[in-house]
């Protein structure tokens, strides 16, 4: 097999959270080295504060997978300077930390270009470097709210905001995004010899997904408003409930031909349709009474069972899959094997997902495990940096690689 894109590219990471450790989780799955630099004095976001489960969160697995450990106590003078070395020997430095860590530790670009002007450097923040909110500290759900998203995310007429989201959409954005920018940086390395710094600004990543409301506010003067499941140009539109517990499938009408099929359908399993249902217009000024209409369809059967008539008639559907269904019955994901089997030493067997971008020559892969805490560290110390045993065993004593 032909090597990896980014095979002999060495990436220091710096990080917290989960959009910095994407960037170099990205980077990773396509053959650089990635050095995670991290300290005993408190685990990350990730790993948690419990030291007998740095090893076992299931979130810092699928972060930091095929990544190596490498623990420094970034408090002292000396463990600055070890990474200061590692930086002299590598071709990449992601950071995300707040704004201003980086400077302390004498790692900004202003600093970084003089230490190796070859290195490209990317600092993940939820609101950039630069402008009035650059300070901010952020993660990624709170990212949604001042982006918009989660606005637009509640229901008609709703009398309350919709609660933070549990889900990290500008985390995971930000760093396949960030991770894009710093192959780009490479290849202009590559032409040129120089480095470079990458302000990466998660809110205007999440942002530019809301072009058509941002058209609708400033051509059509008019402010967006939340929608819900609802749709302006199909009905029936949105998820409906099936038989079982919490089971659902969504269904989309765009035309009246897929009308005819589906109302069709409904009619053979001896439901009438209304004539105020005749055209689209009327259906989608009567949006609640034809829900009404299809659920006392949907919630006789399974949402499988659903899902496949209509589809075989030509009608758009699609089950809303919970996590098992993704395991025990999504077909896709069973033929691409898009789900990877691991056994970590302290966890055991766990399920993560692959690789979503297939390159027919270099394909990325899932690499290897994620970390022990400091398991790579002598390694690193005594290969890298050049560091006798006496002096690895004088750090780890003094609490520097640490």
């Amino acid at each position: 097999m032909a090597k990896l894109p980014l095979e002999g590219i060495r990436v220091i990471e710096l990080t917290t959270g989960a959009a910095g450790p994407t960037v170099a989780r990205v980077l990773c799955e396509f053959g650089a080295e990635v050095i995670r630099c991290e300290t005993r004095l408190r685990g990350d976001g990730h790993r948690g504060e419990d030291p007998k489960l740095w090893n076992k969160k299931p979130d810092f697995m699928k972060l930091q997978r095929g990544k190596k450990s490498f623990t420094v106590n970034m408090q002292t003078p000396k463990g600055r300077d070890l990474v200061k070395q590692l930086l002299k020997k590598s071709d990449v430095l992601v950071e995300n930390f707040g704004l201003g860590i980086l400077e302390k530790w004498g790692l900004d670009w202003p600093q970084l270009k003089d230490i190796n002007p070859r290195c490209v450097l990317i600092r993940v923040k939820g609101m950039g470097c630069t402008g009035p909110h650059a300070a901010d500290l952020t993660y990624g759900p709170n990212v949604g709210n001042t982006m918009g998203t989660t606005y637009l995310w509640n229901y008609p007429g709703a009398t309350t905001a919709t609660a933070e989201p549990r889900t990290q959409h500008p985390d995971f954005m930000g760093g396949v995004t960030g991770a894009f920018a710093v192959v780009l940086a490479l290849i202009h390395r590559k032409k040129t010899g120089r480095g470079q710094w990458i302000d990466s600004a998660q809110v205007e990543i999440g942002a530019s997904l809301l072009g058509p409301k941002y058209l609708e506010y400033s051509v059509n003067h008019r402010e967006p408003q939340p929608q819900g499941n609802r749709s302006l140009v199909a009905a029936p539109y949105g998820p409906y409930q099936c038989s079982g517990d919490d089971r659902w499938c969504v269904i989309s009408v765009y035309n009246d031909e897929e009308w005819e099929r589906l109302a069709g359908l409904l009619e053979k399993a001896g439901l009438r349709r209304d004539a105020k249902f005749a055209t689209h217009l009327q259906r989608v000024r009567h949006k609640q009474e034809l829900d009404n209409w299809i659920t006392s369809w949907t919630k006789q059967h399974d949402p499988y069972e659903i899902m496949e008539k209509l589809q075989r008639i030509g009608v758009s559907a699609a089950v809303v899959q919970d996590v098992e269904d993704q395991f025990k019955r999504d077909q896709q994901y069973a033929a691409t094997g898009f789900l990877v089997n691991l056994t970590e030493p302290e966890a055991g067997d766990v399920v993560t997902e692959g690789v979503p971008i297939r390159l027919s020559s270099t394909p990325g892969k899932v690499r290897g495990l994620a970390p022990l805490m400091g398991e790579h560290t002598h390694e690193i110390a005594r290969e890298l940096l050049g560091l006798t045993d006496d002096e690895i065993k004088k750090l780890d004593e003094e609490k520097v690689l640490y």
